[in-house]
């Protein structure tokens, strides 16, 4: 299966050029738009992301600084006409996984993805282990029981890593709602609820007794796993 790279940038050629460069080797999404690539990497499950740093609206750094603050794994490549080294540091301080400047050459940007995602996978092939016989692999988003694969939609999954990732921390029902559905959603909180309900589910009826996602009665829910 092809690893999954979504592209952001505002230049229409550019991500012509790109779509052209990447799509023999992996599967391309492309957007112009930085808000829209938050809500497409909450809705999606894509191995990496290829951002331009200058754009309209939700630039490049704000959108890397949002999904840093999601806890958003996924690994991130600014493509950059800046090139001073200041701000090639600043990326990477930012959380950027590398950082090509433009012009480039196609073959080193081929190069350089591959070889982050090379990082990145060996990175997590060390499942995390957060209760007995659960393991979690995070950048390829998949959850194990024993062996068997837990089918997550995104949402749920994105619940199972923010409340995975902070062990015993509680978080309300409105801070979920912030972190796995995005600051522009008004639904109720009791949103949460059902999706946790139904995470719940398919944990149990994969077999595992553990209660590890906890009620904070009052409040919201936490991870309890031992």
């Amino acid at each position: 299966m092809k690893a999954s790279v979504l592209i952001v940038d505002d230049e229409t050629r550019m991500l012509e050029l790109l779509s052209m460069i990447l799509k023999p080797e992996f599967s391309v999404t492309v957007t112009s738009c930085g808000r829209e690539a938050l809500r497409l990497s909450r809705s999606n499950s894509f191995d990496l992301c290829l951002l331009d740093i200058m754009m309209p609206g939700m630039e490049g750094r704000e959108l890397l600084r949002q999904l840093r603050k999601e806890q958003t794994d996924l690994p991130v490549i600014f493509l950059s006409a800046r090139s001073d080294l200041e701000d090639r540091v600043e990326g990477l301080e930012l959380g950027a996984d590398d950082y090509i400047t433009k012009p480039f050459e196609p073959m080193e940007l081929v190069a350089r993805i591959h070889t982050v995602l090379r990082r990145t996978r060996k990175r997590s092939q060390k499942q995390e282990g957060l209760a007995k016989g659960l393991q979690i692999d995070w950048a390829r988003r998949e959850v194990w029981y024993d062996g068997e694969e837990i089918k997550l939609t995104p949402i749920e999954f994105h619940l199972l890593r923010t409340l995975a990732q902070h062990p015993k921390q509680a978080f309300s029902r409105e801070q979920l709602l912030e972190k796995v559905w995005g600051f522009d959603y008004y639904g109720d909180a009791r949103t949460v609820d059902t999706h946790i309900k139904n995470l719940r589910t398919k944990l149990r009826q994969a077999g595992l007794q553990e209660e590890v996602i906890q009620t904070v009665w009052g409040f919201g829910y936490k991870w309890g796993a031992m």
